[in-house]
C-alpha cells in the first residue's frame, strides 16, 4: 500500500477523490487516450478551512466546503487548530531554531544535538523504524478472530443518535470498516497474528477522538461526556492531567496580568496543588506522584513544591 497525499481546494479535485476512494480507479482521458488506472492506495487529503482559519462555530463539512460521501470515506479526520500556548508554542519555536541549527553544515554534530535540547537517547532510529515497518507491512496478515459485537452495536446505534442530533457528519456502515481496519493496522503494528479485544478498543477510541473534534465546540463538550467509557481506554494520564494543568495555569496567568496589568515582571506562575487533584479526583485519577515525577510534566518547565502544596510554572 502506498501514500498519496493531494490538497483538496477545487470541487474538481474532490470529485477525482471521490472515484479514486469508491471504486478505487482513475480515470484518464486526454491526447485521445481513455483509461482506467488501478489507484489501491492509502488516501491522506488536506484542505484548508474557508477563509483561512477554523471555525469552531461550524461543523467540519462547512469548514472545508466538502461533501459529505467523500467526508464520509475517510478513515479519520483531523482538525489542525492554531491555539494559543505560550509553553507550547516556545518549545515550537526552540524546535524549530534547534532544528536549523542541527542542519547546518558549519556546526558539529554535538553542538547541533545541544541546540536543539531534546532528550534523543530513547529515540528509535530512523532506519531501524523503516525497516520495521516495511517487515509489518510486507509479512504481517492478523486475521480478525473475535469481534464484540454487541459493543459495536451498540456504539454504532449511539453515534447514529449523536449524528443526527448534532446535524454533525452522518455515521454510515463505512465507520464500521473503518474501525475493522485500524484495529487491523494497530494488530499489525504490533507484529500479531489475530486481531485483539485491545486492537478494536483502540480503534473505537480513535474513531470517536476523529469525530468529537469534528463537532462544534457547542456540542464538542456533552459528548466526549457521553463517550467517556470509549474515550478513556489506555489513555495515558500524564497527557490529560498535563492539559489541566495547563490550563490551571493558563487561568492564573490571565488573572495576574488583569490584576497587576500586563505581562511584565511576571516571570513564574504558582497553581494550587490541591486545585489539580480535586479536577484528577473528578476524572478518577487519585495518585498524581508519578506525573509530578514524569518526564513530561518536567519538560513543560513545572516544579512541585510539596512543602507550600503547590505547582511553580516558569516562563
Amino acid at each position: 500500500t502506498q501514500s498519496t497525499e493531494a490538497v483538496v481546494s477545487t470541487q474538481s479535485t474532490g470529485t477525482s477523490i471521490h472515484e479514486a476512494m469508491e471504486q478505487q480507479t482513475i480515470s484518464i482521458s486526454k491526447a485521445g487516450i481513455v483509461a482506467s488506472l488501478q489507484a489501491r492506495c492509502a488516501i491522506i487529503a488536506a484542505a484548508n478551512p474557508i477563509g483561512g482559519r477554523y471555525d469552531p462555530s461550524l461543523t467540519f463539512a462547512e469548514n472545508v466546503d466538502l461533501t459529505e460521501p467523500i467526508l464520509s470515506r475517510f478513515d479519520v479526520l483531523c482538525v489542525v487548530r492554531d491555539t494559543v500556548d505560550p509553553v507550547n508554542d516556545e518549545r515550537m519555536a526552540r524546535f524549530v531554531t534547534g532544528s536549523h541549527m542541527k542542519h547546518h553544515p558549519a556546526n558539529n554534530r554535538g553542538e547541533a544535538d545541544n541546540a536543539e535540547g531534546e532528550d534523543t537517547k530513547n529515540h528509535i532510529n530512523q532506519d531501524l523504524l523503516k525497516k520495521y515497518i516495511m517487515y509489518a507491512r510486507t509479512k504481517v496478515k492478523p486475521k480478525l478472530h473475535y469481534v464484540d459485537q454487541d459493543k459495536v452495536a451498540a456504539l454504532y446505534a449511539e453515534l447514529r443518535r449523536e449524528s443526527m442530533a448534532t446535524g454533525s457528519i452522518p455515521i454510515t456502515v463505512r465507520h464500521i470498516e473503518s474501525m475493522i481496519r485500524m484495529a487491523e493496522a494497530h494488530a499489525k503494528l504490533h507484529l500479531r497474528e489475530y486481531v485483539r479485544e485491545d486492537d478494536i478498543n483502540i480503534a473505537i477510541r480513535s474513531m470517536l477522538e476523529s469525530f468529537i473534534d469534528t463537532q462544534k465546540y457547542s456540542v464538542m463538550k456533552n459528548m466526549t461526556a457521553t463517550f467517556s467509557k470509549y474515550l478513556s481506554y489506555k489513555k495515558d494520564n500524564n497527557e490529560l492531567l498535563l492539559f489541566i494543568l495547563k490550563q490551571l495555569a493558563k487561568d492564573q496567568m490571565v488573572y495576574s496580568r488583569s490584576r497587576y496589568g500586563g505581562a511584565a515582571g511576571v516571570s513564574t506562575v504558582e497553581v494550587s496543588a490541591e486545585e489539580l487533584e480535586d479536577k484528577a479526583r473528578q476524572i478518577n485519577i487519585h495518585n498524581l506522584q508519578p506525573f509530578y515525577e514524569s518526564d513530561l510534566f518536567i519538560a513543560n518547565k513545572f516544579i512541585h513544591d510539596k512543602k507550600k502544596k503547590n505547582i511553580i510554572l516558569t516562563l
